[in-house]
């Protein structure tokens, strides 16, 4: 195994396939993501967007091909071998826990950290009260961050669409991720719910040092906020580099926008 540093890429899926019987939802995909960088993945619906996240995160590993991250093969991994490792995500359709309030939701973004046990338990304000409070000011300082402070006791099923999505967001930085992978972040959102949630990555990036891997659909919001993109297609990356460069890809404007050259930077 190769030795990780600064220079090497953070994440780099190497040549990935993925079957769901007879169609191929990764075909050969290969992309890299650099430490310190916002690296956008778009692509029309049923591109392969969301396969790729659940191969990299453990849900749907591919059946060829291998993920690295941080010079180490977790091709294989499940996903509760995934977090611990600093990669944290979100989900395209909300994976909330209904009934719950927002900061208990949150909370739970910090399970892999907490040590529970009998003993622990047992011995509560002796054991586990220090680590609770621990965990509780983090949990605190992430909600004032994002500014849920209105809400946070609120059960989540009754908050609206955006604000959900902010606490999802609010859930996968309580892991304290050195990698974040967003999908689709901004799905059913309005105007002005998509521009709260872009400054909110771009704080969460340069504030808390977390490299970024942001899956969307919108070609104005990935061109907006990335250093670089990759465009997916049928399950093939067809470009990728810089956002200027790429929307302006004559395959990209041909499988992705189906528009003429100068529309390709819009929605």
């Amino acid at each position: 195994m190769r030795a990780f540093s600064d220079t090497a890429p953070l994440l780099a899926c190497e040549r990935l396939r993925r079957f769901f019987g007879g169609v191929m939802a990764l075909n050969d995909l290969s992309l890299e993501v650099m430490r310190g960088e916002i690296f956008g993945v778009v692509g029309p619906n049923g591109s392969g967007k969301t396969t790729l996240v659940n191969a990299i995160t453990g849900f749907y590993p591919p059946q060829q091909g291998r993920v690295v991250y941080e010079g180490k093969d977790i091709t294989k991994f499940r996903p509760n071998r995934i977090t611990p490792l600093g990669i944290a995500r979100t989900f395209q359709n909300l994976a909330l826990f209904r009934g719950m309030s927002v900061l208990d939701n949150i909370l739970l973004g910090r399970h892999y950290l907490m040590r529970p046990g009998v003993l622990r338990t047992a011995l509560y304000w002796w054991l586990a009260l220090r680590d609770e409070v621990v965990h509780r000011k983090a949990v605190e300082e992430i909600i004032d961050f994002l500014q849920l402070e209105s809400v946070r006791n609120d059960p989540v099923e009754f908050l609206p669409v955006g604000l959900q999505k902010r606490v999802e967001l609010a859930r996968a930085l309580a892991a304290e991720p050195r990698l974040l992978i967003l999908d689709e972040p901004m799905a059913g959102m309005n105007v002005e719910e998509k521009e709260y949630m872009a400054r909110f990555i771009l704080d969460i990036h340069w504030e808390r040092d977390v490299t970024v891997l942001l899956i969307e659909h919108h070609l104005d919001v990935v061109t907006g906020i990335c250093d670089r993109m990759a465009v997916l297609n049928y399950g093939s990356k067809i470009a990728d580099g810089p956002p200027k460069v790429v929307v302006s890809d004559p395959m990209v404007v041909a499988a992705y926008t189906g528009r003429g050259r100068g529309h390709a930077g819009s929605g």
